[in-house]
C-alpha cells in the first residue's frame, strides 16, 4: 500500500509519535463507534491504529496531515484491502468522491497543515459536510475548554502542536453543547446521537449519554464508576472525582464533560424515494445509499471498570441493564452511594444513622468493598461496584475521603485519617483500624490535588497551632507549680528554724533512739525458736 499525497503534507510532522503533542486519540471505549461505520468511509485525524482495525468497512480512507503518519498507517493497513491512505489538508477533499460515512473522534483541530488554508472550526466541518453524501453520517468529537479536565488542570505547558489555530479563542467555534447541536443543525446535520466523553477528550474510558446523566436511577452507578475513571494521574488543582460527584449531584455534568462526540446524518436535499408502508419503520437513508446494513445499536454509556467494558443498555420497557464483555446482563442498581449517605447522616448529627450504615457494611461480605463503591438499594441491600480488599484499607479510604471533602469538623478534634478511622471502626462495632504504613495513606490517591494539599496543610497547621497551645498551658502550670513549690520549700525551711521546731525535732529524736533501743533489748532477752 503506498500513500497519496493530495497537496498540503507536511513532510516531517507526527502526531501520532506523541513527541509534538497528546499523541493520537486511543481508547477501548470507542471501539463500538467505530463498529458502526460503513459505506464509503473516511477517517481523517489522528487515531489510534487499533481503532481503525475496528472499522469493518470494506472502503476505507484515512486522511493525516503529516507524511511519517501517513506512512506508518499505510504499513499498519497494508494487508487490508480497500483502504486508501491521504497525506494532506481538509480542503483538498473537495475533489474526492462523496463518503457515506466521515468519523472525526479528535475534531477537527488537528486536521489543518502548515502548507494549507489557515481554516475556522466552522470551515473545517463545512467541508467534511460538503463531502458528506446525502443522507450519510458524521462522527464527530468536540473539546469542552471548560470541561473538568481543564477546570482542574494546572496552567498546561504549549507543545509543538499548538502553532496554529485559536482553540478556546476561536469566535467561530460553537461554545457549549446546545449550541455545538444548532451549529450542526445550520449546517444541514440532524444529530441522532450524543456522547458525553470522560476524563479527557484524547483518551476517554467512558462514554455516557447526556440523557443518562441525568436519570436517578443511574446517579449512583455513574457517580461510583465515573469517580474512578476521573481519579488524578498527574498533579491537578483540585481531585477531579470530587468534582464530577458534585456535577453529578447537581446536574451539570453535562456542561462539565471533557468533550462531546455526536453522531448526526447530513439531511437528505430530496424527497427520497416513496416512504414505506404503513406500520414499517423508515430506513436510513445512509444505510441505503450505501448498500450496507443497519449499524448495530449503540449502548446508553460504556464505561471501563477495572480494564473491562461495561455496557448500560435500554430495555424495550425503558429499564436500564448492565451488559459485560461475556455477554452476561444485569439490572442497573438503583439507589443511592453509601458514602454519600454516611456524608448527609454526619451533616445532620445523625449519630444512629451513621452506625446504621456503618454496621452492615462492615459485618457483611462487603467490608472490603470502599464505600464509594457501594450502592444502597431502597431495600437497604449493598450492592458493590468494586472487587473487595482489606476492610481496614476500605475504613481509611473513607476517612481520607470525608477529611478530603472539608468535613473534618464533622468529627472530634484532631481529626486526622488515623484517629477518624478508628472512630469509624468504633461506629461500626469493629476492631481497631490498624496503623497506616509507614509510607503514608494507601488509599489516597497517588498525587492528590493542590486543593486537598492546602486542606491537608490547613489541618496540620491547625493542629500544629493547638499543640503549642497546649504546650505554653503545660509550661504555664509547671512554672506555677514550681514557684508555689518553692514557696512551701522557703516556709518549711523557716519553720524549721524556730526553738519550737528544734524542741520538736530533739523530742522525735528522742523517741527513735529509745524505740530503737528496746527493739535491741527486746531482741536479746527472748529466746530464740
Amino acid at each position: 500500500m503506498t500513500v497519496r499525497p493530495i497537496g498540503g503534507e507536511m513532510q516531517v510532522w507526527s502526531d501520532l509519535d506523541g513527541q509534538h503533542g497528546p499523541g493520537p486519540v486511543r481508547g477501548d471505549v470507542l471501539t463500538p463507534l467505530l463498529a458502526t461505520v460503513a459505506g464509503r468511509a473516511l477517517v481523517v485525524g489522528p487515531l489510534d491504529p487499533a481503532l481503525l482495525d475496528a472499522a469493518p468497512a470494506d472502503d476505507l480512507t484515512v486522511l493525516v496531515r503529516g507524511m511519517p503518519d501517513a506512512e506508518a498507517l499505510a504499513t499498519h493497513l497494508a494487508g487490508r484491502p480497500g483502504v486508501t491512505v491521504l497525506c494532506g489538508s481538509p480542503e483538498k477533499l473537495v475533489t474526492e468522491p462523496a463518503y457515506d460515512t466521515i468519523v472525526a473522534l479528535d475534531g477537527v483541530e488537528r486536521l489543518g497543515s502548515t502548507e494549507g488554508a489557515d481554516l475556522t472550526w466552522s470551515e473545517t466541518v463545512g467541508l467534511l459536510v460538503a463531502v458528506l453524501r446525502p443522507g450519510g453520517r458524521l462522527l464527530l468529537a468536540a473539546e469542552n475548554h471548560l470541561g473538568v479536565h481543564r477546570v482542574v488542570a494546572l496552567p498546561p505547558e504549549v507543545t509543538d502542536s499548538d502553532w496554529a489555530g485559536a482553540g478556546e479563542y476561536d469566535p467561530d467555534r460553537p461554545a457549549g453543547l446546545d449550541r455545538l447541536r444548532v451549529r450542526l443543525a445550520s449546517a444541514g446535520l440532524s444529530v441522532t446521537r450524543t456522547y458525553t466523553a470522560w476524563p479527557t477528550p484524547i483518551a476517554p474510558a467512558a462514554l455516557v449519554a447526556p440523557e443518562l446523566l441525568g436519570d436517578q436511577d443511574a446517579t449512583a452507578f455513574l457517580r461510583a464508576t465515573l469517580g474512578r475513571v476521573c481519579a488524578p494521574r498527574e498533579t491537578v488543582l483540585a481531585d477531579p472525582e470530587r468534582l464530577v460527584d458534585t456535577a453529578l449531584r447537581h446536574g451539570a455534568a453535562a456542561t462539565l464533560a471533557p468533550a462531546w462526540i455526536v453522531q448526526a446524518e447530513r439531511i437528505a436535499p430530496d424527497p427520497g424515494p416513496p416512504g414505506p408502508a404503513p406500520g414499517q419503520p423508515a430506513a436510513p437513508a445512509w444505510t441505503a445509499e450505501a448498500g450496507g446494513v443497519p449499524s448495530p445499536a449503540l449502548p446508553e454509556a460504556l464505561v471501563l471498570v477495572d480494564g473491562d467494558r461495561v455496557d448500560v443498555v435500554q430495555r424495550p420497557d425503558g429499564g436500564l441493564l448492565l451488559r459485560r464483555p461475556d455477554g452476561a446482563t444485569g439490572a442497573l442498581p438503583k439507589g443511592s452511594g453509601l458514602e454519600h449517605l454516611i456524608v448527609v447522616a454526619s451533616v445532620r448529627r445523625d449519630l444512629p444513622a451513621v452506625r446504621e450504615l456503618l454496621r452492615p457494611w462492615q459485618a457483611g461480605p462487603y467490608a472490603g468493598v470502599p464505600a464509594d463503591q457501594i450502592v444502597v438499594t431502597p431495600g437497604r441491600d449493598l450492592v458493590p461496584l468494586a472487587p473487595a480488599g482489606l476492610p481496614a484499607d476500605a475504613v481509611r479510604r473513607l476517612a481520607v475521603r470525608l477529611l478530603d471533602a472539608g468535613l473534618a469538623h464533622l468529627w472530634p478534634s484532631p481529626a486526622d485519617p488515623a484517629e477518624l478511622a478508628l472512630t469509624i471502626a468504633a461506629l461500626a462495632g469493629q476492631a481497631p483500624v490498624p496503623a497506616a504504613p509507614a509510607g503514608g495513606e494507601p488509599d489516597r490517591p497517588a498525587v492528590p490535588g493542590v486543593r486537598e494539599l492546602v486542606a491537608d496543610r490547613d489541618r496540620l497547621a491547625r493542629e500544629l497551632a493547638e499543640a503549642r497551645e497546649r504546650e505554653a498551658w503545660y509550661e504555664r502550670t509547671l512554672a506555677e507549680r514550681e514557684a508555689e513549690l518553692r514557696r512551701a520549700r522557703g516556709l518549711l525551711a523557716l519553720l524549721s528554724g524556730t526553738p519550737g521546731a528544734r524542741a520538736g525535732k530533739l523530742v522525735l529524736a528522742g523517741a527513735r533512739r529509745a524505740r530503737r533501743t528496746a527493739g535491741a533489748v527486746v531482741r536479746r532477752v527472748l529466746p530464740h525458736d
